[in-house]
């Protein structure tokens, strides 16, 4: 007979203590359970050893003669701490598994009614983990892992709004017990949610906040927080010392060398516009003086908003683990994953095409001339800017995913995108200073640079696009 069972997730210890309670601790977090019962102490390595169903644990309440009143209670703190699995069974194997991955979960089987029609949630998805099967989504904190066949018919067949007994006609030698248990544990996941034609929908599609969400906006910030997942957060150096961290600095690419200008730091301090008046007067500026900016200024510009000054070897011994830089802008880790290159569309002392900067040489390296990639970025950026400028100058940036990705676990995407925002407002603040006209834009397209500059797009892709020119005085 098909059942579903509570058990403890791997990992978590039991230990009582000293005053006559009960502590559970994962690797994360621990809990004391106060006034426990002997009875409580025996439910609690019954959930350990394998799991048991509610009725089992109500039963063994009795017979142990502790309050059953506060089973429901124990169940419902055990569950928002992310301790517990709920496993659909038969006949010993496990067919599906939901385990808790974060904290705040409350566990609800509800019944399925024969009329009652189901359909996936939008933010339900599946992905291969441990050489399983398994559903997420960034509304629950949980995981639902799927062992047989039927699951996964399950999963493939709720794409379209459908009822119990349609389900179970639809599979055929399906079993309908165990189709009815699967979709209790899918809706209690919140993988599937009832679908109302009445109400319009289903409840998500009802909920004004919830509409405003895109899927992959909600996913990856509930991957990148801790709360809502169970991977390791931060920096973990997970691959050293099999895999050797990028340097600080991008070697050298092939092309024309272009040494830059560098200002005189002296004098600037002297007679640079005050912080706050460059703060106040920062805005986007898309509207350009009849002469195109200078080579002159486009290096006063990446000196002062991008140059390496200084950097720090590795030295493991001592913690240092890699090699960083300091550059005028903040970056995760002084990682400065982040690189630049000019897509060049109309500039006094330089010939349009595409360009790299070397932050360490403080030069500018010819990748390749005008061409039609170099043209769909320059036309794009343009779009961005709602058309009201002729592109003179795009700053695309890009970022090598793996000198964070090296260090950090869950948020090496989230801080490269800190580390975009850094370097915008540096490059603002800088073009501010300088009279000239700065503008970010919101989006780009990441092929067109990597066929041009010839990247590989997994190891190093554009993230961000910045225009430059001169200003209207």
């Amino acid at each position: 007979m098909p059942k579903i069972v509570i058990g403890l997730k791997e990992g978590i210890s039991i230990e009582e203590t000293p005053g006559g309670g009960v502590e559970l601790k994962s690797a994360y977090i621990a809990q004391t359970l106060s006034k426990t019962t002997p009875g409580t102490v025996k439910a609690l390595l019954m959930l350990a050893a394998g799991g048991s169903t509610q009725e089992e644990l109500e039963d063994m309440a009795r017979a142990e003669d502790w309050f059953l009143s506060n089973l429901p209670q124990y169940i419902e703190q055990l569950a928002r701490l992310g301790f517990l699995t709920w496993s659909v069974l038969e006949d010993g194997q496990s067919l599906a598994r939901l385990v808790v991955i974060g904290q705040g979960f409350n566990f609800h089987l509800s019944e399925i009614g024969s009329d009652q029609r189901f359909v996936l949630s939008r933010f339900a998805y599946s992905r291969c983990l441990n050489q399983k099967t398994v559903l997420e989504t960034p509304l629950q904190p949980v995981r639902l892992e799927l062992d047989g066949w039927l699951g996964m018919a399950l999963w493939g067949l709720l794409s379209r709004p459908a009822t119990y007994p349609e389900l179970c006609a639809a599979i055929p030698g399906a079993d309908s017990a165990i189709v009815k248990l699967l979709l209790q544990l899918f809706a209690a996941a919140g993988m599937i949610q009832p679908a109302d034609e009445a109400e319009g929908g289903i409840p998500e599609d009802r909920d004004v906040v919830l509409r405003l969400w895109e899927f992959h906006d909600l996913l990856f910030h509930t991957r990148t927080r801790d709360g809502r997942q169970d991977q390791p957060l931060g920096a973990t150096f997970r691959f050293w010392p099999g895999i050797e961290p990028l340097p600080a600095c991008k070697p050298s690419m092939q092309g024309e060398l272009i040494e830059l200008a560098k200002p005189n730091l002296e004098h600037l301090i002297e007679e640079d516009y005050p912080f706050t008046l460059v703060l106040e007067e920062r805005h986007s500026i898309r509207d350009y003086a009849p002469e195109a900016i200078t080579l002159q200024q486009i290096g006063e510009f990446l000196y002062r908003a991008a140059r390496v000054k200084g950097i720090r070897p590795a030295d493991p011994e001592r913690g240092a683990m890699y090699e960083a830089s300091a550059r005028p802008y903040p970056g995760g880790g002084a990682c400065h994953e982040l690189e630049i290159y000019l897509t060049v569309g109309e500039c006094r002392g330089l010939d349009r095409g595409l360009y790299h900067y070397d932050p360490l040489g403080h030069s500018l390296t010819k990748l390749c001339s005008e061409n039609r990639c170099t043209g769909l970025i320059l036309k794009q950026a343009e779009g961005s800017a709602a058309k009201q400028c002729q592109a003179q100058v795009v700053i695309n940036l890009t970022a090598r995913f793996p000198r964070l990705s090296w260090k950090y676990n869950s948020i090496a995407y989230a801080l490269m995108l800190k580390d975009v925002g850094a370097l915008y407002q540096t490059m603002y603040l800088v073009a501010t200073a300088m009279d000239l006209a700065p503008c970010a834009l919101g989006a780009g397209h990441a092929d067109w640079l990597c066929q041009a500059a010839g990247l590989n797009y997994l190891a190093e892709s554009p993230v961000g696009e910045f225009l430059l020119g001169s200003k209207r005085i």
